[in-house]
């Protein structure tokens, strides 16, 4: 018995090909696909039926490397001579020569149901739902072995760690893969979550051919919840990525769109708590000016005795109102200064949608507050002046009555005027010089 080794096993398979007559010069028809002109000049894609592939290649030494131009779905006639790599003991497909022979299967198949389905406005953007920017879950439907479901909680936890995720495995390739995946849609719609992220992994094309299946395009396109689409990498295009919500390139980047920054989240925490204050701020100041400007108007509604008096009081109130003032704002920023140093300690999940709720109710009391005090002060002001315009001389002279002088002296009996007297009369609009030529006390 002869033992041989694997080079050279590996070497005679490789002598055996090239004198095949049919082998070593054989043309072959099929489709395109994972076509890829590789940064060193030479030229790999793969040509595939319904029922088997085999891998291509094309030297950059060979003038049809620079010429070819074929894309994914392109039926065509290579010639070539069947080679191994001996390094893994593959065999491929050396072209020489290649010719169109039309669009592929495949490829055909995906374009029409693509027509077809554009043309029913499965694509219309008028159907799709908005994404939720603070989840609180997040389905995935993806295989649990692969390297995206992996790629999507990672980044989910990174970004917005607050977020629930729920992961329902799939398979995402093979016949059975695309009512798998339509029984997750359907699971995971039951469910009450925010957001689900549909897709897989890079792949070639019929790889990924699961997510041109009609019946799971018009599950996710019936779905409920907002779907994102996820399958492949950036230059992959499925029908699921144009019926879908959201079209993600890859799945990191569908985790991403789904969340919010959480860093992002803190900033929009201060900006909130900063309008706030600003807004008690200018509020508090257009309400003192407004006590200075009624004040003012006190100086010239009556005597200076009383004015000073409710001035006084007005000045109390006013100080009043500010210490109140500047004490909500120290005790409302104390309080908040202290949320914030435990989401920074704690570095929250569930806790900052309490504190954001918090917050929310605690601008509400504020403003409240402030605005109840504020009417408080009011009436008591309106009082105030109320009872000045009462007490204001120029008030009575308005009715009719008079101010009666003599020798610059108010008089209020006539046991303080005599026949002959010259005495003055204080109107509303005037005075009147009069002589007093008869006087008539009454009886009491």
């Amino acid at each position: 018995m002869q033992v041989y080794s694997v080079k050279e096993i590996s070497d005679y398979i490789q002598n055996t090909l090239k004198k095949d007559p049919i082998l070593s010069n054989v043309w072959i028809e099929g489709e395109i696909s994972n076509f890829n002109k590789n940064i060193s000049g030479h030229v790999y894609f793969r040509l595939k039926d319904e029922k088997a592939l085999i891998s291509c290649m094309i030297f950059k030494t060979m003038s049809l490397a620079k010429t070819i131009n074929l894309k994914d779905g392109d039926k065509v006639q290579l010639r070539g001579s069947i080679t191994t790599y001996q390094g893994s003991s593959t065999y491929q497909l050396l072209v020489k020569e290649c010719k169109k022979a039309g669009t592929g299967d495949l490829f055909q198949k995906y374009l029409e149901l693509k027509e077809k389905l554009e043309r029913e406005g499965f694509f219309s953007e008028s159907t799709k739902k908005s994404i939720t920017k603070y989840p609180k879950a997040i389905g995935v439907i993806t295989s649990s072995t692969g390297a995206a479901v992996n790629d999507i909680c990672r980044t989910i936890k990174r970004r917005y760690p607050i977020c629930d995720i729920l992961i329902y495995h799939c398979v995402v390739q093979g016949e059975q893969s695309s009512e798998s995946i339509i029984q997750g849609i359907k699971y995971m719609d039951e469910k009450n979550l925010d957001t689900l992220i549909v897709g897989r992994g890079g792949g070639s094309f019929e790889d990924l051919n699961s997510f041109n299946d009609e019946n799971l395009l018009k599950t996710i396109y019936n779905s409920k919840t907002p779907i994102i689409s996820a399958v492949g990498h950036e230059n992959d295009f499925m029908l699921s990525d144009f019926v879908a919500d959201l079209r993600a390139s890859t799945p990191t980047a569908a985790a991403e769109l789904a969340t919010a920054d959480f860093n992002e989240l803190k900033y929009f925490l201060q900006e909130s708590y900063a309008k706030i204050n600003r807004i008690l701020i200018r509020r508090f100041e257009d309400e003192n000016q407004e006590l200075e400007y009624y004040g003012k108007q006190l100086e010239f509604l009556g005597p200076k005795n009383i004015i000073k008096e409710h001035m006084d009081n007005l000045q109390l109130l006013k100080d009043s109102l500010k210490k109140a003032y500047r004490k909500n704002l120290q005790d409302k920023y104390n309080e908040e200064l202290n949320i914030y140093h435990k989401l920074n300690l704690l570095k929250p999940d569930k806790l900052l949608s309490l504190e954001i709720e918090k917050l929310n109710k605690i601008r509400l009391t504020m403003i409240k507050n402030m605005i109840s005090n504020i009417n408080y002060k009011e009436l008591i002001l309106d009082s105030y002046k109320n009872n000045l315009l009462h007490l204001n001389p120029s008030t009575i002279l308005e009715k009719g009555y008079a101010k009666v002088l003599k020798n610059n002296k108010s008089i209020s009996s006539v046991d303080n005027v005599m026949e002959n007297d010259n005495i003055v009369l204080i109107m509303k609009d005037g005075k009147l010089d009069t002589l007093v030529q008869n006087k008539e006390k009454f009886n009491e």
